[in-house]
């Protein structure tokens, strides 16, 4: 039986709490992984988030649909959640901190309402590219992400194309994840700055 905690991509396992970032150059290569790690959980009754651009969503439930998923069941359920990044991100076409962190609780605490004891979670970042968003805003948001799932039973994966968001947004996203999966390869981040609180990043299980 697989891990709760398998990521389903290799040997690769993650730990409750994980803050992870994924670094993709096309839909192929992002469904590659990400696939394995939402079907891995959809096996082991975990709640799985999928945020993404409609483009993204579309290859999602495909790819998902193509390996037996049965999607409309799984949204029926709850198991499985697909939100449009405009809605999860955005309010009026700006970008409000608070308001995403406070629907990303929502989300949780739904999901453990619904009985569901492991929530797996990722965001496709595309829209970042067309935004103008300052990148130290952006920067903040993912480090209090860190710390929002820290100590639930939550992994997230942010995902990112360097094509769509640029350079600096991924500078920003390798300074706040301890954990980077760059293509095929998952690995513990060179360029993770430790915050100031003294937090230090888990061991690569």
């Amino acid at each position: 039986m697989l891990s709760e905690t398998s990521f389903g991509y290799g040997e690769f396992s993650f730990s409750w709490g994980d803050h992870i970032c994924a670094i993709f150059e096309s839909h192929a290569q992002q469904m590659e992984v990400m696939i394995p790690f939402i079907a891995t959980g959809l096996r082991a009754t975990q709640q799985c988030v999928w945020v993404s651009p409609p483009d993204a969503a579309q290859h999602f439930r495909e790819a998902l649909g193509a390996i037996g998923g049965d999607l409309p069941t799984l949204e029926a359920s709850g198991q499985l959640v697909i939100i449009s990044d405009v809605d999860y991100y955005l309010y009026h076409g700006l970008f409000e901190p608070d308001r995403t962190i406070a629907l990303m609780r929502t989300l949780h605490e739904e999901g453990r309402r619904q009985g569901y004891q492991g929530i797996r979670a990722t965001g496709d970042v595309s829209w970042l590219g067309k935004s103008g968003l300052d990148p130290d805003i952006w920067e903040e948001y993912e480090l209090r992400v860190s710390h929002e799932v820290a100590d639930r039973p939550v992994v997230v994966v942010c995902q990112y194309n360097p094509r769509q968001v640029g350079g600096e947004m991924v500078v920003k996203a390798l300074r706040t994840h301890p954990i980077v999966i760059l293509g095929d390869t998952v690995k513990q981040n060179p360029f993770y700055v430790v915050p100031q609180d003294g937090a230090t990043s888990r061991r690569m299980v």
